[in-house]
């Protein structure tokens, strides 16, 4: 008999696993909550409800987006505007600046009357000026159209040219007023010619090309203004030049244009004796003319001047001038400077008026000493003569 097989040993009992279930628990992962039945989304929602949820928000999303555009789109279109506005004011601003700060002041250098090394002065500050505009411009922000780019690129252009010319005026300015500045006054003459060409270049380029983008985006009043350097185009005749800016000698040598200048409120060197200058013959092709007759007397581009210095002391840079106008016309003119003139003596100044006075024209030629510090009477300084020009 076996040890096992005692009657009283109870086999264990095997307890079989629990079946699985098949399908998803309700409310589990996979059923979305709810067994059985069509799926939904967390919460209740059915998908049909979740997609038009979702087209509304994709809707929201795409005009918000939509608005986004426009509104960038006329930020930057208002920027650009703005930015044209700036840049038209910037380039008026610097061309009214060259009027003023070089091509007058320039001009009133080259007819001051004054020596070499005083006009070479000023017209280096005339020349600070006009690289430093020339510098500046570069920096300028222009509108990044073409039309801006081109407009640009011509201002730089225009305003190196004045640059340029006036360091090669400043440059020519001793020879010029030598005895023989015949060459020298020809270069200033083209350097002139230069000022013209910048003034074609702004007048039919940069202006045109900035106020045009300006009427493409309906801005008004915002146009660029651009003075002239250049109005009176006899400038760019070597001999107006020559005559404009003078020479060496006794006096200024051809000559200069402009007003006479009256220094008699000035401070004398002496102001214990009397000062003062008169008015002595004036003769023109040999002929002396007669103030205040009304017959014209012929008389030619030449006119010889006498000088008095009827004061007690020797006087110095008494200016000298003639002005014909023309009957109808403009006036021109043409003065020189006495370097010194001692007391009780006298001098013949030669007077040439200036190239643009035509043969056969008449009119009134007015000759006039400029009054020297400290003068009291003046009335003996100026004569008015009829006179008709010859060949």
């Amino acid at each position: 008999m076996s040890f096992f097989d005692d009657d009283d040993f109870d086999e264990p009992t095997h307890v079989a696993d629990a079946p699985r279930r098949s399908g998803s628990r309700a409310g589990g992962f996979g059923g979305f909550g709810g067994g059985g039945g069509g799926r939904s989304t967390p919460g209740g929602i059915d998908p049909q409800t979740a997609r038009q949820r979702q087209l509304v928000a994709l809707g929201v999303i795409i005009f918000v987006l939509i608005l986004l555009v426009f509104a960038v789109n006329s930020c930057v279109k208002s920027g650009r505007t703005s930015a044209l506005k700036d840049y038209s004011r910037d380039v008026t601003s610097v061309l009214q600046e060259s009027k003023s700060d070089v091509a007058d002041k320039m001009f009133q250098a080259l007819s001051s009357g004054d020596d070499a090394n005083a006009v070479q002065s000023a017209l280096n500050q005339v020349r600070a000026s006009a690289d430093d505009q020339a510098s500046r411009v570069k920096d300028f922000s222009e509108p990044g159209d073409d039309q801006g780019k081109a407009a640009q690129h011509d201002l730089e252009l225009a305003m190196n040219l004045r640059a340029e010319a006036v360091k090669v005026i400043a440059s020519q300015i001793a020879s010029a007023k030598s005895d023989d500045g015949e060459a020298a006054s020809k270069q200033i003459a083209g350097q002139l010619g230069a000022f013209l060409a910048s003034d074609v270049i702004v007048l039919q380029r940069v202006k045109p090309l900035i106020d045009e983008a300006l009427k493409e985006k309906d801005v008004s009043g915002a146009d660029v203004q651009a003075p002239r350097t250049i109005s009176d185009v006899t400038v760019l005749d070597p001999v107006t030049v020559q005559a404009a800016l003078g020479g060496g000698g006794a006096t200024s040598g051809s000559g200069s244009t402009g007003e006479v200048k009256d220094r008699s409120g000035e401070t004398p060197s002496d102001p214990n004796v009397t000062h003062g200058t008169s008015l002595g013959d004036v003769t023109a092709n040999g002929t002396a003319l007669e103030a205040g007759s009304t017959d014209p007397a012929a008389i030619g581009k030449s006119i010889s001047v006498g000088v008095t210095n009827s004061g007690q002391a020797d006087e110095t840079n008494v200016e000298v001038g003639a002005v014909f106008t023309p009957s109808g016309g403009k006036a021109v003119s043409t003065k020189k400077s006495i370097a010194s003139i001692p007391q009780g003596e006298s001098t013949t100044v030669d007077l040439t008026l200036p190239s643009s006075v035509r043969a056969g024209q008449s009119g009134q030629l007015v000759i006039k000493i400029g009054g020297v510090p400290g003068e009291e009477k003046l009335d003996n300084n100026e004569a008015t003569y009829t006179v008709t020009i010859g060949n």
